[in-house]
């Protein structure tokens, strides 16, 4: 499978993986790249409300594609994917996933795919979000929020990619509320170790979808341009 874009990965659940998402789509999209986003396993909310991590990232992402063409995969109850497909009898596979991206894919030069939860989240009874990000064969870009006890889940989420052969692209700090010993300290704690690349740190933002947040003000610019080099490394 070509290699073409960024697999956004995290920490945890809710700290924000679908506004970095968008977020990023919408900068490299600014930026001539046309890169399209796929958050293929969604449980706890129908794709089409505006809270939805579907509907945020076609909205924040300023893409046309349809919202089951983003979100192939949806279940009502807040599970995870694996618990959620099991009680409502469905059985999708990693194959299927990967069907349901190349169509999608072939629309667009680049993607960003958001996987569910953390690295290890299972997807299925026979395959997790590290299955398909080794299927997808894209770099991590790794979403934490800024808080105390971050670090060791930083390091174990690095370390278990790079056992997977996974490449890691960066990390991006998100949802800051307020700054305090911790938060002053974590991003210099983290430098000493890891070279993993921090990107950035991303303020506390309301408004996810219609709020206008100037990457360059809170990334490496150095960093992202990088990246939209490789992006577009990747599609000539």
């Amino acid at each position: 499978m070509k290699n073409k874009g960024y697999f956004i990965t995290g920490t945890d659940t809710e700290i924000g993986k679908t506004f970095v998402t968008a977020r990023l789509a919408r900068y490299f999209n600014k930026h001539n790249q046309d890169i399209g986003v796929f958050k293929p396993l969604m449980s706890g909310t129908r794709r089409e409300n505006p809270c939805s991590d579907a509907y945020i990232l076609k909205s924040g992402a300023k893409v046309l594609d349809g919202l089951e063409e983003i979100n192939p995969f949806q279940w009502d109850e807040a599970l995870a994917p694996a618990l959620a497909q099991k009680r409502a009898k469905t059985d999708y596979s990693l194959d299927d996933v990967l069907k349901k991206y190349n169509v999608l894919a072939q629309k667009h030069k680049g993607m960003l795919v958001e996987g569910a939860g953390g690295i290890t989240v299972p997807y299925g009874d026979d395959f997790t979000v590290t299955d398909l990000a080794c299927a997808l064969n894209l770099p991590l870009i790794i979403v934490a929020p800024n808080k105390l006890g971050v670090i060791n889940h930083i390091i174990l989420t690095i370390e278990f990619a790079k056992n997977h052969d996974l490449t890691i692209a960066g990390i991006i700090f998100n949802g800051v509320k307020h700054k305090g010993v911790v938060e002053d300290t974590n991003l210099t704690l983290l430098k000493e170790m890891t070279d993993v690349p921090i990107i950035g740190e991303l303020p506390w933002i309301t408004n996810q979808i219609n709020a206008e947040l100037p990457l360059e003000k809170y990334l490496d610019i150095n960093l992202l341009c990088d990246l939209l080099i490789i992006v577009d490394n990747q599609i000539k």
